[in-house]
């Protein structure tokens, strides 16, 4: 009990540290804030200055309500909320969301600031996060890699999420060590072609599986 306490004063921390940033930065933002960038690392959407409390507060916010119910609406009660791991998942998730508010106010009250190399490191130590969580994730209809072949099958899911997350681990090292060796233009395409690729393996690994396990099962009953 004492442990889930500490996870959720400090996703609660998490939560309110955008708030406390656009207080600090507000006088030097623009009237139009940055919030969204193109592959390219362009600015491609941008938010009014007086609607920043969406993005700071109600969308952190509004993920921890969500991530905090979820485990009720799982039909089999296999996602325990309780369990330290769920904490430490919504806490990185939450982390990931509060990062990037700050980020953007940050490019906000900084223009000029090429937006790569920043987003490459947050969302690199986020897969970090997500690799180490999803090795123990237990089969649940909302979190993990559900493919049609997870779902369908214990064994798939548990071999699946050993390699994803270990994947996953890896593909956050590398992002963010892309974000401080290759040039900053470079970044942003690196990081997609990274994300694309690990979860299209993922994807295609838990096909492979299911097939694997469908010919064993079917040379056993033969």
């Amino acid at each position: 009990m004492k442990k889930n306490l500490f996870w959720q004063l400090l996703t609660l921390v998490v939560v309110a540290l955008p708030s406390v940033y656009l207080w600090a930065v507000w006088q030097a933002l623009p009237a139009q804030v940055p919030t969204h960038f193109n592959s390219s690392g362009q600015a491609d959407g941008y938010t009014g200055r007086e609607h920043l409390w969406l993005l700071t507060l109600g969308l952190p916010l509004g993920t921890t309500v969500l991530l905090s119910v979820l485990p009720y609406l799982d039909p089999k009660r296999r996602l325990d909320g309780d369990n330290a791991n769920f904490q430490k998942l919504r806490l990185a998730l939450v982390a990931l969301l509060s990062g990037l508010a700050c980020f953007s106010l940050y490019l906000g009250a900084h223009p000029g600031t090429p937006p790569g190399k920043g987003l490459a490191v947050l969302l690199g130590t986020f897969f970090v996060f997500m690799g180490n969580y999803l090795s123990t994730v237990q089969p649940n209809y909302f979190v993990g890699i559900r493919t049609p072949w997870t779902l369908e099958s214990p064994a798939v899911w548990a071999r699946t999420h050993r390699i994803g997350g270990m994947l996953a681990c890896v593909a956050g090292a590398l992002s963010v060590a892309m974000a401080f060796a290759l040039p900053g233009h470079l970044v942003l395409p690196a990081l997609l072609g990274l994300t694309v690729g690990t979860v299209l393996f993922c994807y295609g690994y838990s096909y492979w599986l299911f097939r694997q396990q469908q010919q064993a099962d079917t040379a056993s009953h033969s």
